[in-house]
């Protein structure tokens, strides 16, 4: 509960003496969800703004609403106070509301790398002492108790409630995805981010932003924000050196090569995962990480440095890599004796799916088989790119459907398939129903080859015209393999 007077002071702006009497209970920003004992935030967004809906407020009983500074709105009902940088201020309103935020809250963008990296990053640190949770396309909240996710990046004030709710339940410690939409929405406006992360940047989401330019600029927002006192920047990137320019904060570099404060110094890739040595702010240490791929290797450094500045031994920290657990969906490993190897892998970019696929090429000792295929309603520049990744490493290709959404199937693959080398046409193959296609595409396999099955990773659902239908890749890998082993 909260007063007017409170309120006033918080916004250090007068309010009409007719709300003196009011205990206000919350904020708001959805109308749907205001009452009697609510201020409304109406802040602008993408296809309509929050003061569309002062109607339907009223009607809730709602009489009080913060606006941006120069609408110059007149309602009858209500009592209009226009509030500069209101998303700033709406951040430092819930901390005064609903609790202070947890001490370290890392954030990370990028293109790809974004969810596995909080995912590593909340397991390193609740390994050395900490209490923490992750905010992203796995989940919400602690590891062991993860809600599902509707955004890759929650909504403004749903996001800083959660980060009072998290230090209210005792977590210290919270890692959380920076998406472009996000940054360049305001929607991390007025967050404490004490680290920032950034893992690498490639074409995706050009249907928003409309150029690479614009898209990083977006990314870098999160480097500029007030109270950072880190940021980790991936050198390995074309952008790396763009986003360490607008940082605000020391940064720390690292790379899977050398000349980063946190350096790969060589790798030895296993069947279970990769022995490293590492140059770490300029001391070696020696780990075996069991995850695959070099983009593990990657991520798992990003994470190493995110946590690297408040972690009582760095020896310890190091030895918590050998610990790390894949992330959901990301090289998830598909396993039934005497069968090949299934991998399952949230690649949906043609970037990502280069690197999963010539990540996996290390570890494969016979063929490496790809399944695929690309989302609708989405940027379709980088469907043939997609095939010409999967056509470069894999041995063979199977193209497939994947989220059409609203699109027609046949039309997004024949898209792909504009981008097909025909010297390696014997290699591949198209089948509509994905189910099918992973099927078939296992059914070819030898128990030495690897199949990777790329887009959809953890998710459990194909979008088909509005409607989502239950659909895991996992689970259409095991029935294949189960198949496998009853028909050899």
């Amino acid at each position: 509960m909260f007063s007017s007077a409170q309120l006033s002071h918080w916004l250090e702006l007068p309010l009409p003496n007719t709300l003196e009497q009011i205990e206000y209970r919350s904020l708001e920003t959805d109308s749907r969800l205001v009452d009697q004992y609510s201020v409304f935030i109406a802040l602008p967004g993408v296809t309509s703004n929050g003061w569309d809906y002062l109607e339907q407020v009223a009607e809730k009983g709602c009489t009080l609403a913060l606006v941006p500074q120069g609408l110059q709105i007149v309602h009858d009902k209500i009592s209009i106070i226009e509030v500069a940088g209101l998303e700033e201020v709406l951040g430092a309103l819930v901390r005064q509301v609903y609790g202070p935020a947890p001490e370290h809250i890392v954030a990370v963008t990028g293109t790809n790398g974004k969810s596995s990296t909080c995912f590593y990053i909340a397991q390193l640190a609740n390994q050395i002492g900490f209490n923490s949770a992750m905010v992203g396309t796995f989940g919400i909240g602690p590891l062991d108790q993860l809600e599902e996710a509707k955004q890759t990046t929650p909504d403004l004030l749903t996001l800083h409630k959660l980060l009072s709710k998290f230090a209210q339940q005792g977590i210290d410690f919270v890692a959380f995805e920076a998406s472009s939409h996000a940054l360049d929405q305001k929607r991390l406006a007025g967050v404490p981010v004490t680290t920032a992360v950034f893992t690498n940047l490639t074409r995706d989401h050009l249907d928003y932003h409309g150029s690479m330019e614009q898209y990083a600029m977006a990314k870098s927002k999160l480097f500029g924000f007030s109270g950072l006192q880190r940021s980790v920047i991936c050198i390995d990137s074309d952008y790396g050196q763009y986003m360490a320019e607008k940082s605000v904060a020391p940064v720390w570099t690292y790379s899977q090569g050398a000349g980063a404060d946190f350096s790969v110094v060589s790798k030895n890739y296993l069947q279970t995962g990769v022995q490293l040595e590492l140059l770490l702010c300029g001391v070696t240490y020696e780990v075996f990480l069991p995850l695959l791929g070099g983009f593990n290797v990657q991520n798992a450094l990003a994470a190493l440095a995110s946590v690297w500045r408040v972690a009582p031994s760095k020896g310890e920290l190091v030895a918590a890599l050998a610990n790390l657990n894949g992330a959901p969906g990301r090289m998830e490993p598909v396993k039934v004796t005497s069968a090949p190897l299934v991998l399952v892998d949230y690649a949906h970019t043609s970037d990502a799916l280069d690197m999963a696929l010539s990540a996996v090429r290390a570890h494969v000792p016979g063929r490496l088989i790809c399944v695929f295929g690309c989302g609708g309603d989405r940027d379709k520049g980088k469907r043939p790119m997609m095939l010409q990744a999967a056509q470069q490493y894999a041995d063979e290709v199977w193209v497939t459907s994947d989220n059409p959404r609203s699109e027609s199937p046949k039309a997004i693959i024949d898209e792909v398939l504009s981008g097909q080398n025909l010297a390696l046409s014997k290699q591949l193959h198209v089948v509509v129903d994905r189910s099918d296609a992973i099927t078939k595409a296992v059914a070819t396999a030898q128990p030495e080859d690897i199949v990777l099955i790329a887009g959809k990773g953890h998710e459990t659902y194909q979008e088909v015209m509005g409607v989502r239908h239950h659909f895991d890749d996992r689970e259409e890998a095991l029935k294949a393999l189960n198949a496998y082993v009853k028909q050899s």
